[in-house]
């Protein structure tokens, strides 16, 4: 699964829309750094040697040393708390997947033209003959 996310990193000021499956939110429309507020005010109620300094962990992040895979030993940086966005799938163009209209499996094939022609009047002036002139403004 974490291959299918794109690494996007959600600015604080963007905004979510969780309809099920929420947490620490009331709303289901919220700004990334109200969700971010909420989960820092949580953990430093239950921590109780929580301090100033811990609000890296939702800010600039704090010192650390990491063990990677790939990496031949320790790795000096820096670790914050930040939520990841990954896009759906974009539809897919109207030229994509277009099916030759010769093709037993097109359903718009010579065969079916009393069903084609319920859909498509030779009156219309939407009609174009050549569906790779077609040009989407999407």
């Amino acid at each position: 699964m974490d291959e299918e996310f794109e690494f996007r990193v959600l600015n604080s000021d963007e905004v979510l829309f969780v309809s099920a499956g929420r947490v620490l939110m009331n709303n289901p429309t919220f700004k990334v750094g109200e969700f971010l507020d909420a989960l820092a005010q949580l953990v430093s109620e239950r921590e109780a040697d929580w301090s100033d300094d811990d609000e890296g962990w939702f800010g600039e992040g704090l010192d650390c040393e990491a063990l990677r895979f790939g990496n031949q030993g320790w790795q000096r940086g820096r670790v914050r708390i930040r939520l990841e966005f990954c896009p759906a799938r974009p539809p897919k163009l109207l030229n994509e997947g277009r099916r030759d209209p010769r093709s037993a499996n097109n359903p718009l094939r010579d065969s079916d033209r009393p069903m084609r022609e319920v859909y498509l009047q030779p009156d219309d002036p939407y009609i174009d003959d050549d569906p790779d002139d077609f040009i989407s403004d999407y």
